[in-house]
């Protein structure tokens, strides 16, 4: 009975490594802070990231305009609130 049992750890931990034998890893990501984004990256990012916090620090870093309290609260309703209108019609408050 024992012996089945190892059998069958033994074709599971196989059957878990075998699929990734043989690939090529893609290149490792340089290290690094993330580089700050335009407007126009920022528009062709996907929905998940577009909307992120740390998304939209990079898009404020690029612009020195947009580093001014004023410039970014206007930037936001002029540009980012219309975008996101077109990205996800329907939010509440939008």
């Amino acid at each position: 009975m024992k012996t089945n049992w190892l059998k069958v750890l033994a074709t599971c931990v196989v059957l878990a490594v075998l699929p990734g034998c043989g690939e090529e890893q893609p290149p490792a990501a340089p290290a690094g802070p993330p580089l700050p984004l335009s407007v126009e990256e920022w528009k062709q990012l996907p929905i998940e990231v577009k909307y992120d916090e740390a998304t939209f620090d990079r898009l404020r870093d690029k612009d020195a305009k947009l580093q001014n309290d004023r410039n970014w609260h206007r930037f936001m309703k002029e540009v980012v609130v219309p975008e996101r209108k077109l990205d996800i019609p329907g939010i509440p408050g939008a």
